[in-house]
């Protein structure tokens, strides 16, 4: 039985001499005189072959599978170094996300409530200034123009200059003016509780109505001044008689501007109307409108003021060119006007009637 055994498991296995064992056992039988034993115990001796080297590859058919080479994925510490960048990337990722959720998680909510308020709050505070601004300069330009007394005062001041010298002293009243309205304004905050509006109003017509007189009656002069300086350069002065020699005529003096038109300005604007500057700024909701809506009024008198005397002597530069004396005409006109307009604000004072 064992060498039955023995001999089926030697038929399988093949030698380096080629051929099988039993056919050499054969071989060996017939040469040696029979004795099977001594080639068993040999291959119960020898080792059990791999299956790498099972049996040699004939170069026909293909490979076993398990003849691939099992070295060709390198050593484990370079696998192990490819696979770090991966893996150093990933736990940055996992790190910022952590931090990231951390951090998120720390906040409270109340303090995002706090940093919206404050952002809600700063657009409200820069609208309410920019909206409060506006409206202050809207108000001082129609305040302005829409005053008879003003527009009147300032036609004879502009009549016969250029663009530029009627800008100036129309921004010249305007200054003057703003300057009045304020210290009404600032003797109404101090003293509002002793002052008594009506007699302040009563008063302050008749000195409008006194300084439209005198700006009438010195715009009648210039104009006067400027006739006889035209007719005396044409040799038709009526003060000079035939026997006297022919003189030089001087020039016409020019309209001084300066003090005078200032102070003008300031009368007019010691008015109760004053309090549609002063007041609306106090009533603003904070200190910062009331003070843009205060500084844009008086920017707004400023600048109306200006454009309108503009208006004016562009206006009688251009006629003048084409009509002759139309300056001493407009002058005449405005003073007249003007001297009217007094006369009716003192009127209206005497008999109780007010004209605006």
């Amino acid at each position: 039985m064992e060498r039955l055994i023995s001999k089926s498991v030697a038929a399988r296995i093949p030698l380096p001499g080629g051929g099988s064992p039993s056919r050499r056992l054969a071989v060996a039988g017939l040469g040696g005189g029979g004795g099977v034993e001594p080639w068993a115990g040999r291959l119960r001796a020898q080792p059990r072959l791999g299956p790498i080297a099972a049996r040699p590859h004939d170069g026909v058919s293909a490979p076993p599978r398990e003849a691939a080479p099992a070295a060709a994925v390198g050593p484990p510490w370079k696998l192990l170094w490819s696979l770090l960048p991966k893996a150093s990337r990933a736990a940055l990722f996992l790190l910022v996300a952590l931090v990231t959720g951390t951090l998120q998680s720390s906040i409270p909510y109340p303090a995002h409530a706090s940093v919206q308020s404050i952002t809600k709050t700063g657009g409200l505070f820069t609208s309410e200034i920019l909206s409060s601004g506006w409206a202050g300069f809207i108000a001082g330009c129609l305040h302005t123009l829409s005053g008879p007394d003003h527009l009147v005062a300032l036609a004879p001041l502009s009549i016969g200059r250029s663009r530029l010298e009627s800008g100036l002293v129309g921004a010249l009243w305007g200054c003057g003016h703003d300057a009045g309205q304020v210290i009404f304004g600032l003797l109404f905050l101090l003293l509002k509780d002793r002052l008594h509006i009506e007699i302040l109003r009563t008063w302050g017509t008749r000195v409008v109505g006194l300084t439209l007189l005198i700006i009438g009656g010195m715009g009648i002069r210039e104009a006067t001044e400027v006739q006889e300086s035209s007719l005396a350069l044409e040799g038709v002065d009526c003060n000079i008689t035939s026997s006297e020699p022919l003189q030089t005529p001087a020039a016409p003096r020019k309209k001084k501007v300066g003090f005078a038109t200032f102070a003008t300005g300031v009368v007019h604007g010691l008015q109760p109307d004053a309090l549609l500057m002063v007041l609306p700024s106090l009533a603003l909701p904070s200190r910062f409108a009331g003070a843009a809506f205060l500084g844009m009024f008086l920017m707004g008198t400023v600048f109306s003021m200006g454009s309108y005397t503009a208006f004016v002597g562009s206006c009688s530069e251009a006629l003048k060119e084409k009509v002759p004396r139309i300056t001493e005409k407009l002058t005449w006109a405005a003073s007249l006007v003007a001297i009217c307009m007094g006369i009716a604000l003192l009127v209206g004072q005497f008999f109780g009637f007010s004209l605006y």
